[in-house]
């Protein structure tokens, strides 16, 4: 059996489960339990699936576009370090956080 658990280990957890929860609340922590184990492995599929769809998916930033710096647009306060447009009356980058020219 998996982990090194036998049998008998397993009798023993249930009577003592039994014990402590008593015979009206195990049909219910066993249901809860099995609820929380399905959620959780939908969720590492969902995970798995949208991490194979990045690693897959084209990049779409490679070519010139991505090792020459942004070209910034013609309007508002521009960083200095990433080029990223800010609105007016911006005193630090949206996108690095760093401070931009008065």
């Amino acid at each position: 059996m998996p982990f090194g658990i036998q049998p008998i280990h397993i009798i023993i957890i249930l009577i003592v489960a039994l014990i402590i929860f008593g015979p009206a609340r195990l049909p219910e922590l066993g249901r809860n339990l099995g609820k929380s184990l399905n959620e959780f492995r939908r969720g590492t599929r969902e995970m798995t699936e949208s991490f194979r769809d990045e690693v897959t998916r084209p990049d779409e930033s490679a070519g010139a576009a991505s090792i020459s710096k942004p070209q910034p647009a013609a309007e508002g306060p521009f960083c200095t370090q990433c080029g990223a447009a800010n609105p007016s009356g911006a005193r630090f980058c949206n996108k690095c956080g760093a401070q931009l020219p008065a």
